[in-house]
């Protein structure tokens, strides 16, 4: 019989979406294309000192630009409150928990003599044992109380589908709190009630939660529910193996984004951290990540954030990426440094072909667009010493620029025309070729290194090239 997963990522809204979060979305959304399941976005808003709308909006935009297609609507912790303070009361009806009037007073004396007496349970569970009739009384006194979910269950054992057996000393735990005494659930009782009214039967979530897992499988099986499998992932690590924060540098996907990596390349390296294909590919598309992945493959130990792999996987995404997939990113580039492609998209698209293996972020790419757009305003200071402080080059190419006015007049500007008069004219001189296109290169880019030089002075048009190789004149030593 085939399995269907039904799974859910649910942030909490309080920034921007870590790649940590991002990577769990994947995994995730992995999970239910796979094996047939859906995959569901639900936003944990209930901390309203901590959420903003803000950060709601970003986290809906971060998973749309990776791709990560959710099914049905977005469901809001924040709504579903009544829903969860109904189940608290049938946990009450059912004996499964009690009501708390402890003080706060009386719960941190309570905790330090836990302390002072080396005790594992911080709270000792004396309204556990008040009578239907001190309850009663204390209710008609108006007295607040929390919820408590009774433990009882000794040991919690579970198999975690990536660290396989998981057994925890339960009557380690306090009866824990699952509504406080202001009439608002925990964390622990809205995720039971809310994945078990979505349908979810697996909960993939990081390392970090598996403590939250040993309390809610208390709460499920108090209510009698079905357990869902649970998977917790290794969590990412900086180069110094603590964490991956905003320390290491760019940490959340907006960030990223900026910087001009691709959607696929950041997919295609977050869920080569959490999970191992059978062969040696590297490079994948969502859907080729879909049809790899297995569940038995999530790894289980810690992964390393290597921003050069990242920088690498990105460059090769960079090098498939079609001109209509690159067109509508390269344009809001541009816009927002002043510029327009209008009139000038075959060219552009020529000229940024030139580069496409020379970069490894859209960021660097769109930095050579400059190159198209602006003559170079500095040189390069070892190249101006290297190729343009050489007695006569002036002169050349005084000499070069008469010459190029007089092949090019009737000829069509092509690389292959421009090559040979090159070469032609450099050996009128009595000169190797690189003694013309060194000083060139750095003529028409600022810089020593381009791409082939003859395909960029086809790109650029001849007009450009003559102005820029003016513009450079005076810095030459005649």
């Amino acid at each position: 019989m085939k399995v269907t997963y039904q799974v859910r990522f649910a942030p909490s809204p309080s920034g921007w979406l870590h790649v940590g979060g991002a990577r769990t979305a994947l995994i995730n959304y992995l999970a239910a294309r796979k094996y047939g399941g859906k995959f569901y976005l639900r936003i944990e808003d209930t901390d309203l000192q901590r959420s903003t709308d803000e950060s709601i909006g970003q986290i809906i935009e971060a998973l749309d630009w990776l791709g990560l297609e959710r099914d049905g609507e977005i469901v809001y912790q924040s709504k579903r409150i009544e829903r969860h303070r109904q189940v608290a009361g049938e946990l009450l009806k059912t004996g499964h928990a009690y009501r708390c009037f402890c003080t706060p007073q009386e719960l941190e004396q309570k905790r330090e003599a836990a302390r002072q007496n080396k005790e594992n349970r911080s709270y000792d569970g004396s309204c556990r044992y008040l009578s239907s009739g001190q309850i009663e009384q204390n209710l008609k006194a108006g007295l607040p109380f929390s919820v408590r979910l009774k433990n009882d269950a000794g040991r919690i054992g579970f198999t975690d589908l990536i660290r396989g057996s998981v057994e925890v000393e339960a009557d380690l735990m306090d009866d824990f709190i699952i509504l406080r005494a202001d009439g608002t659930p925990v964390y622990q009782l809205s995720v039971v009630v809310d994945d078990h009214d979505m349908g979810i039967n697996l909960v993939l979530r990081g390392e970090d939660h598996l403590t939250n897992s040993t309390k809610q499988i208390l709460i499920y099986q108090a209510m009698g529910w079905a357990v869902p499998q649970f998977g917790h992932l290794s969590l990412i690590l900086g180069t110094d193996k603590k964490r991956l924060s905003k320390r290491h540098g760019a940490a959340s996907v907006q960030e990223f984004q900026a910087r001009g990596i691709l959607p696929s390349a950041l997919n295609n390296y977050l869920g080569l951290l959490g999970w191992s294909p059978y062969d040696e590919q590297e490079i994948y598309t969502l859907d080729e990540m879909v049809e790899a992945f297995d569940l038995d493959r999530l790894h289980r130990s810690s992964a390393v954030f290597d921003e050069k792999k990242l920088l690498w996987i990105n460059g090769k995404h960079i090098a498939n990426i079609t001109w209509p997939q690159l067109k509508p990113l390269l344009r809001t580039r541009l816009q927002q440094r002043g510029l327009e492609m209008n009139g000038l998209e075959s060219g552009l698209q020529t000229f940024m072909e030139l580069f496409r293996v020379r970069v490894s972020t859209l960021e660097d790419w769109l930095q050579q667009s400059d190159l198209f757009f602006d003559d170079p305003e500095i040189y390069t200071e070892s190249g101006v010493s290297k190729y343009f402080q050489n007695e006569g080059t002036a002169t050349l190419f005084g000499e070069y620029l008469k010459n190029l006015d007089l092949v090019f007049g009737p000829l069509v500007w092509q690389d292959q025309e421009i090559e040979k008069q090159i070469r032609e004219f450099a050996a009128a001189k009595g000169l190797a070729a690189g003694k013309l296109i060194h000083p060139l290169r750095l003529a028409l880019v600022g810089k020593t290194e381009s791409p082939g030089i003859f395909e960029l002075m086809s790109v650029l048009g001849k007009e450009k090239v003559v102005r820029r190789i003016k513009k450079a004149l005076p810095y030459m030593q005649h």
